[in-house]
């Protein structure tokens, strides 16, 4: 079944949670529509409804409402035409959609449907494709569905609920191989959550210093409740003489090296770990933009991360403005993380077992 979403005056519902919804429910998303001119309502109206098999109308229901004449004086909230389905809100928030919408849709369709959800980072929509094309050309009663969103993507594989629970186990372990090395989480949640449910399971203290991100690292996982559990400190050294003062890096070093470098995030990340109270520490050095300069090509930035007995430093390369090349800072940092304290993990359940 095709939806559509017709927005009047201002357009409040969110794209891709809504294709979400509405996949994991067996429905597919399939146009938007924003109006403005209210001459142009009915037209609107009437082209989505040629198009779609349902329809969302949502904004100034007012407006929408007395552009439709006397068809509307009743100001219904939903309704249904031609074996099509219409609702009337004056936003098509997540709730509205899975709490009122969809389950107009699923009174036509006796179909209910089993999703699991794998949230990747590191690989794109076409990569993953190229990870899954095999795995999806023996499964011809398995759909997914590809959500990217700045660096992530989120994979949602439905399957119909009749199917056998031994099956769908079996399932999701070979998704869960096929996937592994860039997926961090079996369900919706975000990678700050994920780290930080590791560092409490591992009991592990953790320290960052931070540059070009300049405490959106430290701001993601204080969010989480209980953060105290695992952050112990969290330093925004900004500046070359904060970074010398404050973690005692060498002034040669950054004058040989530049700020932009490996050994800075090295040196910033050990840093961290002289005062000896932590376990886990991370850095990020690395130059966000908007402007070229003596810090490094825009986007240009390097991440630390490790313990006492070793500290890795990779560099990456991010596109986009400055709020994005920080936003990816942050999530790679967290990714970074989140592959150490699983090999860290896999190391100690090694160790156990013999």
């Amino acid at each position: 079944m095709n939806v559509g979403f017709l927005s009047i005056g201002k357009k409040y519902v969110d794209e891709r949670e809504a294709e979400i919804a509405l996949f994991d429910s067996g429905y597919d998303a399939t146009m938007f529509m924003t109006i403005v001119d209210e001459k142009q309502i009915e037209w609107a109206y009437s082209q989505m409804r040629l198009v779609c098999d349902a329809l969302v109308v949502e904004g100034d229901t007012e407006t929408f409402y007395s552009a439709m004449g006397e068809e509307f004086a009743s100001k219904p909230a939903s309704y249904e035409r031609d074996g099509k389905i219409f609702g009337i809100t004056d936003r098509a928030t997540d709730a509205y959609l899975c709490d009122e919408f969809i389950p107009m849709l699923n009174g036509k369709s006796n179909q209910r449907y089993d999703v699991v959800t794998y949230k990747t980072y590191g690989k794109t929509v076409d990569e993953l494709k190229t990870i899954l094309k095999d795995f999806t050309k023996k499964r011809s009663r398995v759909a997914i569905g590809y959500y990217p969103l700045q660096g992530e993507v989120e994979v949602h594989v439905r399957c119909s609920n009749k199917l056998p629970k031994a099956e769908l186990n079996e399932l999701s372990d070979k998704l869960f191989g096929l996937l592994d090395g860039c997926s961090y989480a079996s369900g919706r949640i975000t990678i700050a959550e994920r780290v930080a449910q590791m560092l409490i399971d591992q009991k592990l203290k953790l320290k960052i210093a931070e540059s070009f991100t300049g405490g959106a690292l430290a701001a993601a996982l204080t969010a989480i409740p209980g953060a105290s559990k695992f952050l112990e400190e969290g330093l925004v050294t900004y500046t070359v003489r904060s970074k010398i003062r404050r973690l005692g890096i060498p002034p040669q070093a950054i004058a040989e090296y530049g700020v932009v470098s490996g050994e800075t995030a090295y040196n910033m990340a050990t840093g961290l770990l002289m005062s000896g109270d932590c376990d886990v520490v991370v850095s990020t050095t690395g130059n966000a933009g908007p402007t070229v300069g003596g810090n490094g090509a825009v986007g240009h930035c390097y991440i630390g991360y490790g313990n006492k007995y070793g500290v890795g430093t990779p560099d990456y390369l991010f596109d986009g403005d400055r709020a994005q090349v920080i936003e990816s800072g942050v999530k790679t940092a967290l990714f970074r993380l989140y592959e150490y304290l699983r090999q860290r993990q896999a190391m100690l359940d090694q160790n156990k077992e013999v």
